[in-house]
Formats: C-alpha cells, structure tokens, sequence
C-alpha cells in the first residue's frame, strides 16, 4: 500500500466503506487489518476519524470466539 491509499478516504464511497468496516469490526486486531489495508496509522486515523476511533476503543482485543477459555 501506498499514500495514495490512505488518500482514497477522501473520496466518499471509500470514506463510506471504510467507516463500514470500522463499524462492523469485531476486535481492535480487526480495525488494525483495516487501517493496515489502508495504509493509515492508528495516530492519523484518530485525527482523522475521532468518532470511529472511539468506536474501536470500545472493541475487544480478540475477535470472538478466539480467547482462551477462563
């Protein structure tokens, strides 16, 4: 991935689709793949997406069904 990727965001079906994703995330190891697959750090995705990255703070660590047993 490039810049040019993360500059894609602008656009606002991606901006859309990315807001998606974020939103239908499972964990913060998803969000992570998401914001990789976009070339976004996490530092410019809170100042860029505030609200979405409240929203992922609220995530698991985990995605379901992948912890240990307690």
């Amino acid at each position: 991935m490039n810049e040019q990727d993360s500059e894609s965001l602008d656009s606002p079906r991606e901006s859309s689709a990315f807001e998606l994703a974020i939103k239908t995330a499972e964990s913060k190891v998803e969000v992570l793949e998401i914001l990789h697959e976009h070339d976004l750090s996490e530092e410019a995705f809170i100042n860029r997406f505030p609200v979405l990255a409240k929203v992922a703070q609220g995530l698991s660590d985990v995605p379901d069904g992948t912890a240990p047993p307690v």
